[in-house]
């Protein structure tokens, strides 16, 4: 008969042909135990490759930033469409308008931010009070 390494032990018997070494409990279990640990390593590696990867840099405080209340023509299909509050800003890139809240067909509430300086935010108004679409703007 033959041992699990292939020899021949001396007693004749003919045995199944070895199939690969069986690990014993023990290892087994460390095994397991070191696969774990190198899985908990390699997602927290992700993790930490990830975040590191998606740090922007601070995105600065604007220095315009006014809470508008805002009431459009009745025509305007819908106030709270993005094309339309971004055509509000057409020639003003350095601007934002952020939609906070629609009261009704006709009247929005948005919020106007920028790098300023405080003189170019009230341009900005005043272009926006002067677009034919725009009843009227309230800054708060």
């Amino acid at each position: 008969m033959r041992n699990r390494l292939g020899e021949d032990n001396g007693s004749g018997a003919a045995a199944a042909p070895p199939r690969g070494l069986p690990l014993a409990p023990a290892t087994t279990s460390r095994l397991t135990g070191l696969v774990a640990t190198a899985c908990a390593v390699t997602a927290c590696l992700g993790l930490l490759t990830a975040t590191h990867s998606r740090a922007d840099q601070p995105i600065a405080l604007p220095k315009c930033a006014l809470h508008l209340s805002v009431e459009v023509t009745p025509d305007v299909p819908d106030p709270t469409d993005p094309g339309f509050l971004s055509s509000l800003l057409a020639n003003h890139p350095g601007y934002q308008l952020l939609l906070l809240s629609r009261v009704d067909d006709t009247h929005i509430t948005l919020q106007l931010q920028g790098a300023g300086p405080a003189e170019r935010c009230q341009e900005v108004l005043a272009a926006m009070r002067n677009d034919g679409r725009i009843q009227s703007i309230d800054a708060n």
